[in-house]
């Protein structure tokens, strides 16, 4: 292995204030080095491909290694991402391994599904193979946020001795709670989403420079190998074999410290808590008011100076330095005061707050009853029924499951999806409380047919009349308690359920009023039930549980710094008014309709003389009146040149469905310099199981 060349200074990037830091943070002395492929052998037989930067003298001065273990293309598609960790990671004495899962990038063999089988039995003697090297001194970490965050979790409940600590940010332990398929049992239109982008990802072609004259060979490998992913996942609409072998099963197996980050704005925002609550290892947590992002990077604000955290945290565990930072508080939490749509795109206003322990002392369980008139209040009511509205129309204010662009994917003001649902609201709070933790609703329902669902917003609704969403929950009524197994409600018959909303850390003023915003939709986020219902809510025992956080005189110091709001332009403001999925047509005939479309742009990678490029576009409708009128059609297209070499492919995911089945096409192109190479079409009719 010879190094190819130093890490260069990084611009246009944030700066570490590490001169300004009130925390030990080790001293950048090591001049970095970069190793731009090296191949690591599994037991099989199977090469895979990482990039590896290091302190030029670690060989003399071994260092802690940190894995970041993804399929995104270490060679191209990653390669200013790794190279700014890297930046701020390496000179203070840690090496970064970037290595892609097999069968993408420039690693061999093949890989057909996310965190399939091989890709996670290859976690083991990779780690092992790092531990073992010259520069290593046989400390390994990992982080990564997304798929890495979940490649981490994964590893960390495989007890690898050589693995120490993780760090992950917005990721799961629970693919199917938590991940991009379902939220509470219901089927998500994420399934086709990120099933599309995730089979164009697996087609993209090694590099060959790298791999030779072999890469076309290796591409058509990975093109024929390829299976219908969203019908194979449609396959699985409860938890069974194929999710045990993605979900951690067994909390105390993880033996390394783990670092979970998390965002108010991100879907898998659930995980922080149940994390800090659920394992016995050194752990920690930080939840901010960002969407899918690192902290430093995070959006919408405050963003914050990461670099400094995760230094110490390294340091701590790989190098064996008492940096101070496991003495201080489990969970830090911002309680924001505001909405995105309230406040972007500045940013959101809030405070910090610690807590010693999840779940915390400083939480108590304060009970609402949903009484008869649309009454939230902690007072007993007779008991009675109110009947669920089922228009398909409702949740376009809350778009995507994760939003990323703030200024058209943030959920906006609540009043449209409020005026097609059954509201319960407080009386005006007399004083400010803090909402900190999952609000669980404690549903007694009557429903007319096997199969519903239900949808519940908490809503601040402030002194102006405005509705602003605080968090939401979704739960298949046709679940038992753990997805297990498919339960049809006995129609006429009163039946209990849960439903839990997401975490959330809010503060409602004084004066506003708390709303339970009540629907049996949530489109486009969520597939209807095949059939219309007849959903009826009982009222005077249903409840709503809130985590209020009490207050205390004085927080603990928040030790990471604040960076500074980026500048934006007027096009970056969010407009009150916008909203991503919006609805046509006259009353009774309306339709609900979400498009998006951003064309292939060819950019220069100039260090390894390439053009990238990549595109997507989305077309969902559903009409009014008809529960199995929602059609999705997802196209994702990805490009790569150099000297009179081009290659292209266009993966393509459309769904929709019947009251006893989903119906799925899909396919994938591939052309080599503008001409056709491969082609394959799917069409698939999965039944639905309880869904």
């Amino acid at each position: 292995m010879a190094a190819v060349g130093a890490l260069a200074a990084i611009g246009g990037w944030y700066r570490p204030a590490w001169a300004d830091a009130q925390v030990w943070v080790p001293p950048a002395t090591r001049k970095p080095k970069v190793i731009e492929n090296t191949w690591i052998e599994m037991p099989d037989g199977v090469k895979l491909a990482a990039r590896i930067f290091l302190p030029e003298d670690a060989d003399a001065r071994p260092v802690g290694a940190i894995l970041e273990y993804i399929g995104y293309g270490k060679r191209r598609n990653y390669r200013r991402v790794d190279d700014r960790t890297a930046s701020w990671l390496v000179p203070r004495g840690f090496a970064l391994v970037r290595v892609d899962v097999r069968g993408t990038g420039e690693s061999g063999g093949i890989i057909v599904n996310e965190y399939d089988l091989p890709e996670q039995a290859d976690v083991t003697p990779l780690i092992k193979w790092i531990a073992r090297q010259p520069w290593c001194n046989g400390n390994v970490g990992m982080r990564g946020i997304s798929y890495g965050a979940i490649t981490a979790y994964q590893a960390a409940g495989k007890d690898i001795p050589e693995l120490k600590a993780i760090i992950a940010a917005m990721g799961t332990e629970n693919g199917y709670t938590d991940d991009v398929h379902t939220l509470g049992g219901c089927v998500i239109n994420e399934k086709v989403v990120w099933g599309t982008i995730w089979k164009q990802v697996m087609t993209v072609p090694p590099d060959p420079e790298l791999v030779g004259e072999v890469w076309q060979s290796m591409w058509l490998e990975r093109l024929q190998a390829q299976l219908p992913l969203v019908s194979e996942w449609m396959r699985h609409q409860l938890v069974d074999q194929y999710w045990r072998n993605r979900i951690l099963l067994n909390y105390s197996k993880v033996k390394c410290a783990v670092y979970a980050i998390g965002g108010l704005e991100d879907s898998y925002i659930d995980t922080v808590p149940r994390i800090l609550e659920r394992l016995d290892c050194p752990r920690k947590g930080i939840i901010g008011p960002w969407g899918h992002d690192w902290p430093q990077e995070g959006d919408p604000g405050p963003r914050l100076d990461w670099a400094v955290e995760e230094a110490r945290w390294w340091d701590h565990w790989l190098n064996g330095h008492d940096t101070g930072l496991m003495k201080e508080p489990m969970l830090r939490s911002f309680v924001a005061e505001a909405t995105v749509a309230q406040c972007y795109p500045q940013d959101v206003p809030g405070r910090w707050v610690a807590d010693e322990a999840w779940p915390s002392a400083q939480i108590s369980k304060t009970s609402y009853r949903l009484g008869q008139g649309g009454i939230l209040s902690r007072k007993r009511s007779p008991k009675g029924k109110v009947e669920i509205p089922a228009n398909v129309l409702v949740g376009t204010a809350i778009p995507v499951l994760s939003p990323i662009d703030m200024t058209s994917q943030a959920p906006v003001e609540q009043s449209f999806d409020d005026d097609f649902s059954i509201l319960f609201e407080t009386a005006p709070l007399t004083q400010g409380i803090d909402i900190v933790g999952q609000p669980r609703l404690k549903l007694h329902f009557v429903a007319d047919k096997p199969i519903a669902k239900i949808a519940v917003r908490l809503n601040e609704v402030t002194p102006d009349g405005r509705s602003w969403l605080l968090t939401y929950g979704l739960r298949n009524l046709a679940h038992n308690s753990d997805h297990t197994a498919y339960v049809p409600i006995a129609p006429g018959t009163e039946q209990t359920h849960e439903v839990l909303l997401k975490h959330t850390s809010r503060r409602i003023r004084k004066g506003s009023r708390l709303r339970l915003s009540i629907s049996q939709n949530q489109w486009p986020i969520v597939w209807p039930a095949p059939e219309d219902v007849a959903l009826h809510l009982v009222t005077g025992v249903t409840h709503l549980e809130l985590p209020l956080r009490i207050g205390r005189s004085t927080e603990p110091d928040m030790p990471i710094k604040t960076l500074p709001n980026p500048a934006r332009s007027p096009a970056q403001e969010m407009k009150p008014t916008s909203r991503l999925a919006r609805i046509e047509g006259a009353a009774g005939k309306r339709k609900g309709v979400m498009e998006v479309a951003l064309p292939m742009d060819l950019q220069n990678l100039e260090p390894i003389k390439m053009q990238l490029g990549s595109g997507l576009s989305l077309d969902a409708t559903i009409t009014e009146g008809d529960v199995n009128s929602y059609i999705i059609a997802f196209t994702s297209e990805n490009a790569s040149s150099r000297d009179g070499w081009k290659t292209e492919a266009r993966v393509k995911t459309t769904m929709t469905s019947t009251p006893s089945e989903f119906i799925i096409e899909e396919s994938i192109e591939a052309k080599l310099n503008d001409k056709a190479l491969f082609a394959r079409q799917w069409s698939n009719r999965i039944p639905r199981n309880g869904n």
